[in-house]
């Protein structure tokens, strides 16, 4: 027993010895996540019916069905990509005129939303991306669970358009406007 104390002292002190020179460090690392952003759009195409020249109407019911089928966090931007040739798209508030027209969208869980739940200060479709947000493309005093922006994977969104006619115009027949919905995430 004597002879196993020394030994235990010995480790003791080499041991108390090792543990004081001991030292840490940290290992930094940076990771960047690739996600898909990609949107479905179901529920097309859609129609307005005829609508009398400097009138107004929603589309039919069901509306668009906008989803994101990604895995990013998703942000909707809308824009008019095609139109009849001798038509025009009027960007700002107003009345239209001979072969101009508006289209204005909105995300919203109104089904169908009425005539004056869009708002030409916000819901206007362009010729150029316009991405929604609390009030763009939006009823402000919805939850953001309707809304087109923070969509997470697997959101469903429901997308509406007012269409507002010109007031006069030498094409008679059925026109096909066409919008885009892009994805940002």
């Amino acid at each position: 027993m004597k002879r196993l104390i020394p030994i235990l002292a010995f480790l003791a002190i080499v041991g108390f010895i090792s543990q004081a020179e001991a030292a840490q460090d940290t290992c930094g690392m940076s990771v960047t996540v690739t996600v898909a952003a990609s949107v479905s759009v179901t529920d097309k195409p859609l129609t307005f019916g005829s609508v009398a020249a400097g009138d107004s109407d929603v589309n039919d019911a069901p509306g668009c069905t906008v989803t994101n089928n990604g895995e990013a966090l998703n942000t909707y931007s809308l824009q008019i990509t095609a139109k009849p040739a001798t038509w025009s798209v009027k960007e700002t508030a107003g009345s239209t005129v001979w072969n101009e027209f508006r289209l204005l969208g909105l995300f919203t869980s109104s089904s169908p939303p009425g005539l004056t739940d869009f708002l030409e200060a916000d819901d206007i479709v362009k010729t150029t991306q316009t991405a929604a947000d609390v009030s763009i493309y939006a009823i402000t005093a919805e939850d953001t669970t309707a809304k087109g922006y923070g969509c997470t994977e697997d959101a469903v969104r429901k997308l509406w358009f007012k269409f507002d006619a010109p007031s006069g115009t030498d094409l008679t027949n059925e026109q096909w406007i066409t919008v885009t919905v892009y994805t940002q995430s």
